[in-house]
C-alpha cells in the first residue's frame, strides 16, 4: 500500500505530512520555501521518479512555479518562459494553480496565472510557454476589466480519455473548453443558472447594482459575472463535472453541455474549497459551505460550527460531517484548493483552514482528525498517494 503525502500551500511557506496507507498517525515537515506565498502544490507521478510542483510568489522575487524531485527537500524557483508576450503589456502577478497533463504526454504540464492566463511546459517544468489560445481569446479584455487584472485561471482539467480535450476556469473570466490542445476555446457552461432563492435574490441585487445593457454575448459565460471558484472532473467518469461557484453547487453528468444547480440542502449558496472521489465507481463531492448574508457581507466564514457536506447521490441530498471538527463558536474559512481526496480505499478526504488547521478523514468524512501542527493560513491542500 502506498504511503500518501499532503502538500500544503500556505501564505508564508509550504510544508508536508506523511503517513503510511493507514493514515492512523502523521509526521510534519520543517517548513519548506520559507517566506513564499505557496498557492497550490501538486505532484507529477508519470515519471521514474516523482515531481513536486509549488506555484509560489515572494513579495521581492515575483511568482514562480518551483519543482522538486527529492520529495520537497530541495527546489529549483527558476521558471523560464512564465511571462506574457511584450505585445499584451501584461505581467503574471501570481500562479495560481499547476497541473499534469495527460498520461500518454508524460512532460506536459499546465499552470493558471493572475491576471487570468494559461502556460505549458513540455519538458516537465524545465520551460514554460503561453496558451495564445486563451491569452488572446477575443473577449479577454472583459474579464474584470481592461487587461483582466482581478481574473485568476485557477482550474485545469485534461479529459483523461483525449489529451486535446482541456477545461479551465477562470474568474471573472468563465468557463473554457479546448477541443484542440488550446488552439481553440469555447464556453462549456452558458446552462449553469442558479435556482435557489438565496442565490436568486443575490443575483438580482448584483443586476440593480450593476446593471447592464443586456444578456451576455454569446462568448460570455454568464457564470463569469458570479464567478465559478473551483471546477473538478470525475477522473473515472469524466463526463461527471462539479462546480462551487459564487452562486451554488453545480453538477454535469454530460461533459458541461447541461448544468444542474444540486445546492438544495446546503445551509449556504455560497463556498470556495470543492474535493471530488477519486475512487473508481464513486462519485462523492465535499464542499464546505460558507455564511453569506448579502452583497455587501463580507463574513463569509463556518457560522459557529466547522463543517464539510458530502454528497454521495449526484448532489440529490448533502450530509453534514463534523465528527472531529470543531464547534461551536468556530469560525473559519477553507480556501478554493483547500480540499483534496487520496483515491484509496476506504477514501481518505483532508482540509485545510484559513486558521491554519489541517483535518484529515480516513473513512470518507464520517470522522475527522486535526494533524499536528498550526500553520499559516492554508491555501492549498492536495493528496499524494507514492
Amino acid at each position: 500500500m502506498p504511503d500518501i503525502r499532503l502538500l500544503i500551500g500556505t501564505r508564508k511557506g509550504a510544508f508536508i505530512y506523511t503517513s503510511d496507507a493507514r493514515r492512523a498517525t502523521w509526521q510534519l515537515s520543517d517548513p519548506i520555501m520559507t517566506g513564499w506565498s505557496v498557492y497550490h502544490m501538486n505532484a507529477d507521478t508519470r515519471g521514474a521518479a516523482p515531481r513536486f510542483f509549488a506555484a509560489a510568489r515572494h513579495w521581492a522575487w515575483g511568482p514562480c512555479i518551483s519543482r522538486s524531485d527529492d520529495l520537497g527537500k530541495t527546489w529549483e524557483s527558476r521558471t523560464p518562459g512564465l511571462g506574457f508576450p511584450k505585445d499584451m503589456d501584461l505581467a503574471v502577478q501570481n500562479v495560481w494553480h499547476v497541473a499534469p497533463g495527460h498520461q500518454t504526454e508524460p512532460g506536459v504540464m499546465y499552470a493558471g496565472t493572475q491576471p487570468a492566463g494559461f502556460f505549458r511546459t513540455d519538458d516537465r517544468g524545465e520551460h514554460w510557454a503561453p496558451v495564445d489560445g486563451i491569452n488572446r481569446h477575443p473577449a479577454y479584455a472583459s474579464w474584470a476589466g481592461t487587461g483582466g487584472g482581478d481574473s485568476c485561471l485557477h482550474s485545469i482539467e485534461v479529459d483523461p480519455r483525449d489529451p486535446r480535450h482541456i477545461y479551465v476556469a477562470i474568474s471573472a473570466g468563465g468557463s473554457f473548453e479546448s477541443h484542440d490542445a488550446g488552439s481553440t476555446w469555447r464556453v462549456f457552461s452558458h446552462t449553469a443558472i442558479p435556482a435557489t432563492p438565496q442565490a436568486l435574490q443575490f443575483t438580482e441585487e448584483v443586476n440593480k447594482l450593476f446593471p447592464s445593457e443586456g444578456p451576455p454575448p454569446d462568448d460570455i459565460d454568464p457564470l463569469a459575472i458570479n464567478e465559478m471558484h473551483k471546477m473538478r472532473l470525475n477522473r473515472h467518469d469524466p463526463d461527471v463535472i462539479w462546480a462551487q461557484t459564487h452562486v451554488g453547487v453545480f453538477r454535469s453528468a454530460d461533459a458541461g453541455a447541461s448544468w444542474r444547480d444540486v445546492t438544495h440542502g446546503l445551509p449556504s449558496f455560497h463556498g470556495f474549497g470543492l474535493a471530488v472521489s477519486r475512487r473508481p465507481g464513486h462519485d462523492a463531492a465535499y464542499v464546505v459551505p460558507l455564511a453569506f448574508a448579502g452583497v455587501y457581507d463580507n463574513f463569509r466564514v463556518c457560522d459557529g460550527q466547522f463543517a464539510v457536506y458530502r454528497s454521495r447521490d449526484a448532489g440529490d441530498t448533502w450530509q453534514s460531517l463534523t465528527n472531529g471538527l470543531p464547534g461551536p463558536h468556530d469560525y473559519q474559512s477553507v480556501y478554493r484548493e483547500g480540499m483534496d481526496c487520496d483515491g484509496l480505499d476506504p477514501e481518505g478526504v483532508y482540509v485545510g483552514t484559513s486558521n491554519g488547521e489541517v483535518y484529515a478523514s480516513g473513512d470518507a468524512g464520517d470522522s475527522w482528525q486535526r494533524l499536528p501542527g498550526t500553520l499559516p493560513p492554508i491555501l492549498s491542500v492536495t493528496a499524494v498517494a507514492l
